[in-house]
């Protein structure tokens, strides 16, 4: 979608959500305070106090634009991730496109349900829209906005999860090789894959948080906003041992070109392969799904859900003995 092509008023939620991803990496850096970088949001409609006495079910109604950045704004202000906020802003501006001066009032349950089935998305992408969309009306009736949530009364689509996807240990090292291309990106490949990092993790770490016998994942680079540590296994010790720098530095297009790379190989890369090798191979291997869980960085519940029984013991075995 090219930003020409928005409305004044949805261009301003694109405003706004550029702006708020600059405070979080300021909050995060140190660089600002939350409260002082959030007062200084140009162009962006948003209120940082509570919300107007007029505002709401009993007074003037509060317009859709206006509760997408209250939302986005106090989301930030809490904390949030800037992957998370992205993701709200995608979701909630394909939503707003169109209804961005229609007071949030009158927005209806089968407004939402004919929106949704209209999109030619798959059943999980209209879940994770209609969940992101709840949370934010569901904000919206907190702060007083809405009587009711229009979003509740909207069936969320059932899918069938796929399986996650993943390499074998002969596919994990030949990436590995081919990565040896790039020292840095191999440094950081070798973390996903063997401490189980994600994406996101492995690019913000640095080389301080490699210590004697872990990986320190700190509470502000994971996704779970909780600081963890992950054992460095014997293997994994060998690959760091080649040496390589962290944080990696213009990762997308490094990545991109090593990903290339295996894939002209004839490797296919699955979405988060190396994170999902660790999880798949870890618990397999070590049979202690409270410990896979706890180095991963997520729930027991959703290991078993997603990674139990999905390799044989011999296969992690082969996997933890990858070494250069």
């Amino acid at each position: 979608m090219k930003t020409g092509a928005l409305s004044p008023a949805l261009q301003k939620i694109a405003d706004a959500a550029a702006a708020l991803l600059e405070v979080v990496r300021q909050i995060q850096s140190g660089e600002a305070p939350p409260v002082s970088a959030a007062n200084k949001i140009p162009n962006a409609r948003i209120r940082l106090a509570s919300p107007r006495p007029d505002a709401g079910p009993a007074g003037r109604p509060i317009l859709l634009a206006d509760a997408v950045n209250e939302f986005l704004l106090a989301k930030a202000r809490a904390g949030r991730s800037d992957r998370y906020l992205r993701q709200a802003h995608v979701t909630l501006g394909a939503f707003a496109r169109g209804r961005e001066e229609r007071p949030l009032a009158s927005i209806t349950a089968e407004e939402i349900e004919l929106w949704l089935h209209s999109q030619k998305w798959r059943p999980r992408t209209k879940a994770g829209y209609l969940l992101d969309l709840r949370t934010c009306l569901n904000f919206a009736l907190k702060r007083g906005h809405l009587a009711a949530n229009p979003a509740n009364a909207v069936d969320v689509p059932r899918y069938d999860p796929a399986p996650p996807g993943l390499h074998t240990p002969e596919q994990a090292a030949a990436v590995l090789r081919i990565a040896a291309r790039d020292p840095d990106v191999r440094r950081s490949l070798a973390i996903r894959y063997f401490a189980g990092l994600r994406r996101s993790e492995a690019s913000t770490i640095a080389e301080e948080n490699l210590l004697e016998e872990f990986i320190e994942v700190p509470a502000a680079n994971a996704k779970t906003r909780q600081r963890r540590l992950v054992t460095i296994q014997p293997n994994l010790r060998a690959w760091l041992a080649l040496g390589g720098r962290l944080p990696l530095r213009q990762i997308n297009n490094r990545i991109a070109a090593v990903v290339n790379q295996v894939r002209a190989a004839g490797i296919l890369w699955p979405a988060n392969a190396p994170r999902h090798s660790f999880c798949s191979y870890h618990l397999a291997h070590f049979q202690n799904a409270a410990r896979t869980a706890l180095e991963a960085g997520h729930s027991e519940a959703m290991l078993f859900r997603h990674y139990r029984a999905l390799v044989t013991p011999a296969a992690a075995r082969a996997f933890w003995e990858i070494r250069p």
